[in-house]
């Protein structure tokens, strides 16, 4: 017989919608993991969360934190710098979903906190283990497309969410931000303009390649999460059907998911999987407090370059 399998205990704190489906996946569909338990401050929700799952709930975390390997944070967001640093200071791993923080200097600390409790921190941008998003990565680490002279990323929701999740730049195009990038490079420069439920960000990367970014909060038609790169030999493009598509002559007409959960369902069990292994210490956090911090600095300084109309320096 082999050695039975050693599951990581995460906890999930914030029990909202993406908390819910946090809480969904580490019950039955990430094998590395078990679920420990649910926090949520409004009890029913706790209460009917716990015994969907059959787990232990609370209303104080405090109460679950002896027993979990570690936590997934999916508060809202003005609660995540606080959270954070109590997790780790308790000495659990931690799982923050973004944005970090609203400030660049609270991020960095709740990043500096995790950092000297000896614990890991990885942050919730679910497009490092998209499927089409790694099938990306690798046409430049294989440079299957030579040179990148441009990538170009959407991101439309079709309606608006609750305004409480944060501004467009704080909250959507943080993602956008840190999937440029993990593919691209260090942005050296910006320039985002802005109307109500809209906005670009024009980008270059220290590397010289230009990027193009569109946000929309009430595009209609679905969700989309699409992104291309143009090389010298190539370009690629993912989101608009299985895996990436290499451009050639003739059309493609593919159906889009309704939501963000439809569309990374297989990434948001994949990040939690690879969570559990960083709470057991096999591997690091795949995109850690830094990468969420370089992402809240640039999405902040997208939102100045908005307001300004000017462009800014990275």
């Amino acid at each position: 017989m082999g050695k039975p399998l050693v599951r990581a205990r995460l906890a999930v704190v914030g029990l909202g919608r993406i908390g819910q489906l946090h809480a969904a996946n580490l019950a039955g569909r990430v094998p590395g993991a078990e679920l420990a338990g649910v926090v949520d401050t409004l009890e029913a929700v706790a209460r009917a969360v716990g015994e969907r799952h059959g787990v232990r709930w609370s209303t104080s975390l405090d109460e679950l934190l002896p027993n979990a390997d570690g936590v997934v944070i999916a508060a809202p967001s003005s609660l995540h710098v606080e959270l954070v640093e109590r997790v780790a200071a308790a000495g659990a791993h931690v799982f923050c979903e973004k944005p970090l923080g609203f400030e660049v200097e609270a991020a960095a600390r709740a990043t500096a906190t995790a950092r000297m409790a000896g614990v890991a921190l990885q942050v919730g941008f679910q497009r490092r283990f998209d499927p089409g998003w790694l099938a990306l990565r690798a046409s430049l680490d294989t440079d299957e497309l030579g040179e990148l002279a441009l990538l170009r990323s959407s991101h439309r929701n079709a309606v608006s969410p609750p305004r409480e999740l944060g501004d467009l730049f704080v909250d959507m195009a943080v993602h956008d931000l840190d999937a440029a990038r993990w593919l691209a490079g260090e942005v050296a420069e910006l320039h985002a303009l802005e109307r109500p439920g809209t906005a670009t960000i024009a980008v270059r990367f220290e590397s010289g390649a230009l990027g193009l970014i569109d946000l929309s909060r009430r595009a209609g038609y679905g969700f989309e999460c699409s992104a291309e790169l143009v090389g010298a030999r190539a370009t690629a493009r993912a989101g608009h059907a299985n895996g990436v598509e290499l451009l050639r002559d003739g059309a493609v007409r593919s159906p889009l998911p309704a939501d963000h959960a439809q569309r990374h369902e297989a990434a948001y069990v994949a990040e939690l999987e690879h969570f559990a292994a960083v709470a057991l210490g096999a591997t690091p956090a795949g995109a850690g407090g830094e990468d969420a911090v370089a992402a809240l600095k640039l999405a902040l300084l997208a939102r100045r370059s908005a307001e300004t109309g000017a462009p800014v320096a990275a």
